[in-house]
């Protein structure tokens, strides 16, 4: 069965386009990888033996090929801080009729939808009606849609329960964690305003086709709107979302096994619809694929996952408190994953054709083209 990949792709279509310098730095750097452009690795075994060449990963964050050990990583210490208590699984979304702010103005709108979520689920968990206490939280931003369309939304990990004042593990008053319709009405309010006044201050670049009256028209006519604030069921344990996230926040939207076929500059790809809930097919040219997909790739220096609350990591002393009132441990130092304990954990560690021993180092080449 034939494969093919996002990279074979941007082999296709790179030459020819114009992108913004934080894209086409990261298309390079997908376009390289696993090449001899960046360099490689020589693996030796116990007995100094050669076991094997490769070439280096990009190590981009939204390279779908390179990133499963730094997924595997992410996962590792994520579930090394979570609290052993039930989980919230929260997805706050933007109006569609948002999007071409978010698009001329990418790094301001994903901090406003960050802090107004935050702020939101903060200022009900303070409450004493619902909770009372800090929760801990961790959110984690996707910008794209099944079918790789601009779709912003966050989704926020949040514990049931949290840490009172006076030291104790408290959970929700009532059954449920918040009421849903005054969480969005808050939400929506927050997010607007802090939209309102970034116009007002001259701070945001409106669309082409939006004037500032237009666009504060726009804002007045959301307020009146029901915005999608998604609450899951609940989860007994943490564990199985912060395995969803993982797959995304290393490795971009994404894989190569969704790309069906290639050819005559077409591309081809499988999706799972959200709506129907079955896989669709989705035809475009090799182009229009490459730019929904660099469309999705992070400003350097932006990250796509905040802590908050107990999951802060300026509240690692409290954390501990809840930690120790849940009958858990102190947190434990993050690790730090080499190529070779991953391959272990895994059962793939290289043998040696030679004398069959592990392999037990790997020492770096230079640029190989140079050769």
């Amino acid at each position: 069965m034939t494969k093919y990949t996002v990279q074979e792709i941007l082999h296709h279509t790179l030459d020819d386009m114009k992108l913004p310098l934080h894209q086409l730095k990261a298309a390079d750097k997908l376009y390289f990888c696993r090449t001899a452009a960046l360099g490689g690795h020589t693996q030796y075994c116990e007995n100094n033996h050669v076991v094997g060449v490769w070439y280096n990963s990009c190590k981009h964050r939204a390279c779908p090929q390179c990133r499963s050990m730094a997924s595997e990583e992410w996962l590792q210490n994520t579930r090394r801080r979570l609290l052993s208590c039930e989980h919230h699984h929260i997805v706050f979304t933007i109006p569609s009729q948002l999007h071409g702010l978010w698009k001329y103005n990418r790094r301001e709108m994903a901090d406003i939808l960050f802090t107004s979520a935050q702020d939101t689920l903060k200022q009900f968990s303070k409450d004493k009606r619902y909770l009372g206490a800090m929760p801990g939280m961790m959110s984690v931003l996707h910008t794209w849609g099944r079918n790789l369309s601009l779709h912003p939304h966050l989704h926020v990990l949040m514990t049931h329960g949290g840490l009172a004042d006076n030291g104790e593990w408290v959970v929700p008053k009532r059954s449920i964690l918040f009421p849903a319709k005054p969480v969005m009405q808050v939400y929506r309010a927050i997010f607007i305003k802090r939209v309102r006044r970034l116009i007002s201050r001259d701070e945001l670049k409106l669309p082409p086709d939006l004037g500032e009256q237009d666009a504060i028209r726009l804002l007045n006519t959301q307020m009146k709107r029901d915005w999608v604030v998604h609450f899951c069921e609940r989860y007994d344990y943490a564990d199985g979302v912060a395995k969803y996230l993982s797959r995304y926040v290393k490795s971009g939207p994404m894989n190569n096994g969704q790309l069906v076929r290639v050819s005559a500059g077409q591309v081809v790809f499988k999706y799972k619809s959200h709506r129907r809930q079955r896989y669709e097919f989705l035809r475009m040219s090799e182009e229009q694929f490459a730019r929904r997909l660099l469309e999705h790739v992070p400003e350097p220096g932006r990250p796509s996952v905040r802590y908050c609350g107990l999951y802060n990591s300026g509240a690692i002393e409290k954390l501990n408190v809840a930690r120790e009132e849940l009958g858990q441990d102190p947190v434990e130092e993050r690790i730090v994953l080499t190529g070779l304990d991953y391959l272990a954990d895994r059962g793939r560690v290289p043998e040696c054709a030679k004398c069959e021993a592990r392999v037990v180092r790997q020492e770096s080449i230079v640029d190989l083209r140079r050769r």
